[in-house]
């Protein structure tokens, strides 16, 4: 077992324990498990004395029925703690661009608000005109729902904004999306939400050959389930970003090495499902940093592809917290 990886899965199990004794105790632990892994995956210290103030302070700017005054809250604050160097600026950033987004057709829901982070975050780096690429995104988003109408909905909204700002046209893109799943949905994925989530990561990569990446996909599939791996549909993202980045060969003892060390931690004794994306996680965000590994462009979409597969896990972990609340109060 390497020793590095010990260390790496001790301080994790450490910092959960904080953020543990820190807030609800009626918050989901998969959340609370994804905020740390926010923290490792970015460098940054835990510290639950501005976690807490920052969150009390953004639940107080929220209206009764806003998403940050539910659990989700907690997920947001670790986004603009561990994303911007002044995080109330960085809130405050959001804010206007939650606006924007609304007044461009997006609904009030926590999706919104990870969309608009990921557009803030991205426009920093990429220099676009945030209202451009609102409008575009919801022209995107309008095609995905035409192409899919049940399985499109508000988890959509983050990748419509990563895919807003691809150079080629909107149907372009659409048709990406739709050769990925046809590609895919024969086996051994299985058609639904997940696999167009992955489909909408791969439809964000430079491939100039798209059959390729699928059968790259595949072959992530394939190998992870070969070293043990129960793969379910909440592991098709973290497919998806890994097939950007390498092949299995390259990377698949890193992040089974990782793997096997956190899945015996306690903290994921009920959670094996979240010890392989936290490992995965990890192995990637270490990996972009490596010049060597990825281009620039491409290190710059992994990363917000990482924002928004991960916040995305955050908005639908809270949502069924709050269903399960409504439902055992009636």
């Amino acid at each position: 077992m390497n020793g590095e990886n010990v260390q790496i899965a001790t301080k994790f199990a450490s910092d959960y324990e904080k953020l543990v004794n820190a807030v609800s105790w009626g918050v989901d632990k998969r959340q609370l498990l994804s905020i740390i892994c926010q923290y490792h995956s970015s460098g940054k210290k835990f510290d639950s004395l501005s976690y807490l103030q920052l969150s009390d302070y953004i639940k107080k700017q929220g209206k009764w029925t806003s998403p940050l005054r539910t659990s989700f809250n907690y997920s947001f604050t670790a986004m603009l703690l561990t994303n911007f160097e002044d995080p109330y600026q960085g809130f405050e950033d959001v804010q206007n661009c939650y606006r924007l987004l609304i007044d461009k057709g997006f609904r009030n829901s926590s999706y919104t608000y990870i969309a608009a982070t990921i557009a803030v975050l991205t426009s920093i780096e990429h220099k676009h005109d945030m209202s451009k690429c609102a409008s575009r995104a919801m022209a995107i988003y309008g095609e995905m729902r035409k192409e899919h109408f049940f399985l499109t909905s508000y988890e959509d909204y983050p990748l419509a904004i990563l895919l807003a700002q691809s150079e080629q046209n909107h149907h372009g893109i659409i048709n990406e999306i739709e050769y990925y799943y046809g590609a895919l949905s024969h086996g051994p994925f299985r058609s639904g939400n997940d696999l167009q989530f992955l489909t909408h990561i791969l439809a964000q990569g430079s491939f100039n050959n798209r059959q390729a990446l699928a059968e790259r996909a595949i072959h992530w599939f394939e190998g992870l389930r070969s070293r043990g791996v129960k793969v379910k549909g909440t592991h098709y993202p973290i497919i998806g970003i890994l097939a950007l980045l390498a092949t299995p060969d390259q990377l698949m003892d890193e992040v089974m090495n990782l793997y096997d060390v956190f899945k015996e931690e306690k903290i994921f004794k009920w959670y094996r499902d979240m010890s392989l994306l936290v490992a995965a996680q990890l192995v990637i965000k270490e990996k972009v940093k490596d010049s060597g590994v990825a281009t620039a462009s491409l290190a710059v979409s992994i990363e917000a592809i990482l924002q928004a597969q991960q916040a995305a896990v955050f908005a639908a972990i809270s949502a069924v917290t709050v269903s399960s609340s409504s439902t055992s109060s009636s």
